[in-house]
């Protein structure tokens, strides 16, 4: 916590400084009111009339919006943009000024006439044109000054407003303006329809001549040479039979390539004897019968041969099968593996036909190809005069149907003509004055405010404090304590309903205001103005709560004749609820929570988090917290929660300065910053509330006992 330097504006002083100054700013805004009225009523009047048309899309017998998807971007607020900068183009004013005759108006062309008050004044600081300005130029900028062209927001009518010193003359340019441009709008887009269709014309025939005898060309060259295309992507007869043999001849490579692989395979297990475990062979029916006839034979020749000799006749009829069987199965796998290798012949006879086809069909596309340069030339060129034919058509059509149905894009509808009127647009002497008065008014009061805030309200605000007031009470002799009221910063308040009206009258934004009250001794009982400041802020219509700091036990309910019940202490030892220890104060609206019971673990209700925790709580529900103990207990209440308090509250005797308030910025012997302080100077009437106050409660404690 650091030392407070807080920078008071005094309102007083500033109010004194412009109550003095008062008179000389009437006076003044007064005389430039009166000058302005003066100035404004020497020039001519000129009168404004305004015409308004409005831009739309053009609506067929039906009365729907004919081409509504084509108008719908040229009606944006670009568009109107647009319309208002062609309202204000050269070409329409000069059109205006020819058909009014302007030009041999004096009014806007000066040189033929005697110049006016604003003209001259505007020749004499160098802003009325040169000698060497052209005529047309010089009533093309008048004409300009006096033209008002404008588009309110989120609408498409336009205004135009044309001011002149003749009323009659200012309707009539105003009328004629938006009359000339509606007319413009309605004929420019059938001329330009007109004019594109008489130039297209003669290219459209011109081109379906040529396109005709380009693709005639092409057909007779294709037949001359013999070049003929089909297919799906339209190509040449040559192109898609090389395109064919080129696929043919991919496919018997690959063939004759597996059938070389298989019959060189074939060779090598004929020649390791192991022919019959070729996959052809194992799947011949044929050669699996034999196979299964054999292992039958060589099965009965190993069980007979147990029991009979080798020369027994069975024993040689058996061999002679199976050799017959031999020879038989050897006959049928070498008409397999003679199949496997004409396979291989044949792909390769194959491939070559292939090859010998591809390369005659080269040949005849080869003596084909200036012809096949020449054909494509052809067709390029017929391709891009179709190209060139068919975009003109499309042009061709597109104008034709907008001059079919007469469909203007964008037309203007007059939606009021200007008249002529009666009452001038400039000068307005009277209002023009009075806003000049105002002005000057209250500039002049901004400049006494800036100037009484760096002089009298700062400066001098200290001695106004203390010097003033002890004029006053000078005959009184109560100059004592007001000349207390130094720069301590320490607000000196002489009665508990002021320092409620002061604590009242500073209410935050999020949360209650917390003050801690205590006295300028450890003896001193504060509960007296505790009580009371709490009902006079709570009779002013805040929401009040006081809190008994009294870890030790003996507070203010004993004084206020409250029964003995839980409080603070059981709260933040967690023993008790707020609904069990909120309670209300007698004959107030305020609320009150009591010390409770002595506790003998200081650190538990000292430790931050819990105090802090408490009285966040309370902000949320109270506008006003009013923390009221002993000197010793609010110091270390202080330190502990580092000075969370918006207000602190010192009790003292009358005229004698508390040992806890050393200077300015510091209470309870710590530096603060942002934190009001009072000092509460007691008075007889307030020491007669306190013994009235401890009769009460020593009353309300005796009825207690009795019952």
């Amino acid at each position: 916590m650091a030392t407070a330097a807080p920078d008071d504006i005094d309102i007083g002083a500033i109010w004194r400084s412009l109550k003095r100054a008062m008179p000389k700013l009437v006076l003044l805004s007064l005389l430039t009111g009166a000058l302005t009225y003066a100035v404004l009523s020497q020039f001519p009047p000129r009168y404004t009339s305004e015409a308004q048309i409005q831009v739309v899309a053009p609506r067929d017998a039906n009365g729907a919006d004919r081409s509504a998807e084509s108008v719908a971007s040229r009606l944006d607020r670009e568009a109107i943009n647009t319309h208002l900068r062609s309202l204000l183009s050269p070409d329409l004013a000069l059109q205006i000024i020819a058909e009014e005759k302007l030009d041999k108006n004096p009014e806007f062309n000066d040189a033929i006439g005697t110049p006016g008050l604003l003209q001259r004044i505007k020749n004499a600081v160098g802003l009325g044109g040169t000698d060497s300005e052209s005529e047309q130029d010089r009533v093309l900028k008048a004409f300009n000054s006096r033209l008002d062209v404008y588009s309110p927001r989120e609408s498409r009518v336009i205004g135009i407003r044309f001011t002149s010193s003749d009323p009659a003359l200012a309707a009539e340019v105003a009328n004629r303006i938006a009359e000339a441009y509606r007319t413009s709008l309605a004929t420019r887009s059938l001329s330009q329809t007109d004019e594109v269709q008489q130039a297209l014309q003669p290219k459209i025939d011109k081109l379906m001549n040529e396109v005709a005898d380009a693709e005639a060309a092409v057909e007779k060259f294709r037949a001359k040479a013999d070049i003929f295309k089909g297919g799906p992507n339209n190509t040449g007869l040559n192109q898609q039979q090389l395109a064919d043999l080129n696929t043919e001849l991919t496919r018997a490579q690959a063939a004759r390539s597996e059938a070389d692989a298989r019959a060189q395979s074939v060779r090598e297990m004929v020649r390791a004897g192991n022919a019959e475990s070729l996959p052809d062979v194992q799947r011949s029916p044929l050669i699996q019968n034999l196979v299964q006839q054999r292992v039958r034979v060589e099965r009965q020749l190993s069980e007979l041969s147990a029991t009979l000799l080798p020369a027994h006749p069975r024993m040689r009829q058996l061999r002679a099968d199976l050799q017959g069987l031999e020879r038989q199965i050897k006959s049928e796998v070498g008409k397999i593996v003679e199949g496997i290798e004409k396979g291989a012949s044949i792909a390769a006879s194959r491939e070559a036909s292939v090859r010998r086809s591809l390369e005659q069909v080269k040949k005849e596309t080869a003596g084909t190809g200036e012809d096949e340069v020449q054909l494509r030339q052809l067709e390029a060129v017929a391709r891009s005069k179709r190209a060139e034919l068919d975009r003109l058509q499309a042009r061709y059509e597109s104008n034709r149907i907008a001059a079919d149905r007469r469909a203007v894009p964008v037309e203007a509808q007059i939606v009021s003509v200007a008249r002529p009127t009666s009452v001038p647009s400039f000068p307005k002497p009277l209002p023009y004055a009075i806003l000049v008065s105002l002005a000057t008014l209250l500039f002049g009061i901004a400049i006494v405010v800036t100037k009484a805030l760096f002089t009298a309200a700062r400066g001098s605000t200290a001695e106004h404090e203390v010097f003033e007031p002890a004029v006053a009470e000078l005959a009184t002799g109560e100059l004592a304590p007001v000349l207390a009221r130094d720069a301590s910063r320490v607000h000196v308040v002489k009665s508990v309903a002021d320092l409620a009206y002061q604590l009242a009258a500073h209410p935050q934004d999020i949360g209650g205001f917390r003050a801690l009250m205590t006295g300028s001794s450890e003896q001193m009982d504060i509960g007296t103005e505790g009580i009371d400041l709490a009902k006079a802020m709570s009779d002013a219509g805040s929401d009040v709560i006081v809190l008994d700091w009294a870890p030790e036990g003996h507070g203010l309910a004993e004084a206020l004749g409250i029964v003995p019940r839980p409080g603070l202490n059981e709260l933040l030892q967690g023993k008790a609820t707020f609904e069990a220890v909120v309670t209300r104060i007698p004959a107030s609206g305020a609320h009150f929570i009591a010390a409770g019971a002595p506790v003998h673990d200081r650190d538990i209700v000292f430790d931050p988090d819990r105090l802090n925790l408490t009285l966040d709580a309370l902000d949320t529900a109270y506008d006003q917290i009013l923390v009221v103990g002993r000197t010793d207990v609010a110091r270390a209440l202080f330190e502990a929660i580092q000075g969370r308090f918006d207000a602190g509250i010192i009790v003292s005797e009358a005229r004698r300065r508390p040992a806890t308030v050393q200077g300015g910025g510091t209470f309870l012997g710590f530096d603060v910053t942002d934190i009001e302080l009072f000092r509460l100077e007691r008075s007889k009437t307030t020491e007669i509330a306190r013994e009235r106050l401890a009769r009460v409660g020593a009353k309300g404690r005796l009825e207690a006992r009795i019952s």
